[in-house]
């Protein structure tokens, strides 16, 4: 397969590597993209979030991971679930520094437009630059 593409729902997202969070008791993506890493030889993968919760679940589980490229594109503002997280300062740490991109919206109604001219202007050439397997 040289190219492929995966909707999976319920992704559970919200699922820590050691605790279950917001009804996500297994982090299928994260599980997914590990088996990816592990068992295909593959060495980039992206996970694109696009749910309007952040996917904090998956941030914690990759975030010092240089292998997977976590994008959120989410709604962020003060009492929206998960609150604390999902801010565009949250970009990793030690190896996995650049590899965590939020966008998060603060207000309600983002439209289509918004959302493309994030991936255009933003997400696209980060995306190409990661240059994922899978």
């Amino acid at each position: 397969v040289s190219t492929a593409f995966a909707v999976v729902r319920p992704p559970g997202h919200h699922a820590l590597s050691n605790d279950l969070e917001g009804f996500c008791f297994f982090n299928s993506v994260a599980v997914a993209a590990r088996v990816a890493l592990q068992e295909s030889g593959l060495e980039r993968v992206l996970v694109f979030d696009w749910d309007i919760h952040h996917g904090n679940g998956t941030q914690e589980i990759f975030w010092q991971d240089k292998r997977v490229l976590c994008v959120s594109i989410h709604r962020r503002d003060k009492h929206f679930y998960p609150e604390g997280v999902g801010y565009a300062t949250e970009v990793g740490t030690g190896e996995g520094t650049g590899f965590n991109v939020n966008v998060p919206w603060s207000s309600r109604g983002m439209a289509d437009a918004d959302y493309l001219a994030a991936y255009d202007l933003l997400l696209d050439p980060i995306v190409r630059q990661f240059d994922p397997q899978l």
